[in-house]
């Protein structure tokens, strides 16, 4: 019979570190499932904070390879002793703020799944690094607060379609797989979370996605002013070059940035000028 998550941390004597935020999953069906939605999109996988390997214990019954990174040392004791004598498992012990993509991705295998209970502080960084990298992974499924899933799959001219909106969702098909009370983390968090699901879609040429990438970031900075105005102060452009390229796209340049839909984000990025004022 598996031990429960909680029996396996007990035994080895770990406790959850408030400065690192750890929260521990602690329901098996959920954990169960939450494999189930990664498995879904590949059997090479890269599980970012395996923790005490409420997931990984999931993966390995039906992937064929599992990578996983991990920076708490008795954590990551933990996993080596219950599954480093196995081929298909190995450990990165190392911190998702530091982690070296190109190289852990690819000791993942060909184009892997990307699965994981995201740090609250370090969950933009990965969700960006996902889409830097959009061309060698299958996809990912994200354990992420909830307020975070629901600005990635928020719509246009919602408050909260902005950056993570905008990049996230033009990168990639965005679902939410399920909502996930606090009861099932041991230390029970002050905020619910939710599992997402993202999987690339289309091509984006390098030049064209970091391009587009730095135009919604500057945009957004100030979200409440009209594109007409950000458009010439970032950009230097004139009155004039202002309507010619609103005509050129068929978009209302007296809106602000949350009310642009994505496609037109995506067009609007590719005519500006490639460097915008500091």
């Amino acid at each position: 019979m598996t031990r429960s998550q909680q029996s396996l941390l007990r035994e080895y004597g770990i406790k959850p570190v408030k400065r690192r935020g750890q929260n521990f999953l602690i329901d098996t069906n959920l954990a169960r499932a939450i494999a189930q939605d990664s498995l879904d999109l590949g059997q090479d996988l890269l599980e970012l904070g395996a923790g005490g390997g409420a997931l990984t214990i999931h993966l390995l019954e039906k992937a064929r390879r599992v990578v996983c990174v991990e920076v708490d040392r008795n954590l990551c004791a933990l996993l080596r002793s219950e599954y480093g004598q196995r081929d298909d498992f190995e450990l990165v012990e190392g911190d998702l703020a530091k982690l070296d993509w190109q190289t852990t991705l690819k000791l993942a295998g060909d184009k892997p799944v990307v699965a994981g209970n995201l740090p609250y502080v370090l969950t933009s960084k990965v969700l960006f690094a996902i889409a830097d990298h959009r061309q060698v992974v299958s996809g990912a499924v994200f354990m992420v607060q909830k307020e975070v899933a629901e600005r990635l799959v928020a719509t246009c001219g919602s408050r909260d379609f902005g950056i993570l909106a905008v990049i996230m969702g033009s990168i990639f098909d965005i679902r939410i797989c399920r909502t996930v009370p606090s009861s099932v983390f041991w230390p029970r968090p002050d905020v619910e979370s939710a599992v997402v699901q993202l999987v690339p879609r289309g091509f984006w040429p390098e030049q064209e996605y970091l391009q587009f990438v730095a135009v919604v970031k500057v945009l957004f900075q100030q979200r409440r002013k009209k594109l007409r105005t950000q458009l010439r102060s970032h950009f230097s452009l004139s009155a004039e070059d202002i309507n010619q390229l609103a005509a050129d796209l068929k978009i209302d340049v007296e809106l602000r940035p949350e009310q642009l839909d994505r496609e037109s984000w995506r067009r609007l990025a590719a005519l500006l000028p490639r460097k915008e004022k500091p």
